[in-house]
């Protein structure tokens, strides 16, 4: 297994070590890049196997999605590769947040905690020496909030937030109008 591998592999051994009560959840809502870098990718099958048959399919020429609803009313949206169909990005969330919510977030003060009551599926990434974190949250307006922690006291303090206009997995585009829908409650 090649270096890039065995990290991503550590970080992902870690991610669920989280304190506050931020835990993972499924093992989805993984950083964008860290799903490319992955050497293993699940396939429609594996999904369906731990998830269930899919409440909705999407075939698009590029890609196809899949909705699975899950017991406690969230949405995990899966998609994959129409030739093989390897997972490409996996994504559990129960609607897509605004920018205007993150915003308030003060860096410094704000807690993973309170990142959780905007985005409660969201995964805290921890560094190896469990000091630092990164997360992502895809947002309505087809961006992407990044945050990174700092762990102090036992907890993880928002450290700094950084926006990308155009998410770059395409999570909310790729998406047809009557999907992105349900995600767009507040």
């Amino acid at each position: 297994m090649g270096a890039i591998a065995t990290l991503l592999v550590l970080l992902l051994l870690c991610a669920g070590k989280a304190d506050e009560d931020i835990t993972l959840h499924n093992e989805i809502n993984i950083p964008f890049v860290y799903r490319l870098l992955m050497s293993y990718a699940p396939d429609s099958y594996t999904v369906e196997s731990q998830y269930g048959n899919p409440d909705i399919v999407r075939k698009e020429r590029d890609y196809t999605y899949e909705i699975h609803e899950m017991a406690d009313g969230s949405k995990l949206v899966s998609f994959f590769y129409p030739r093989g169909g390897h997972l490409t990005d996996q994504w559990r969330l129960s609607r897509l947040p605004e920018r205007s919510e993150f915003e308030v977030l003060v860096p410094g003060e704000a807690l993973a905690q309170e990142v959780k009551r905007i985005d409660p599926y969201f995964k805290l990434m921890t560094d190896a020496t469990h000091e630092t974190g990164t997360s992502e949250h895809r947002l309505r307006d087809t961006g992407l909030a990044t945050i990174q922690y700092k762990h102090a006291g036992g907890r993880w303090i928002v450290d700094s937030i950084g926006y990308t206009d155009q998410d770059p997995s395409g999570f909310v585009t790729k998406l047809r109008t009557e999907d992105r829908a349900i995600f767009w409650k507040s």
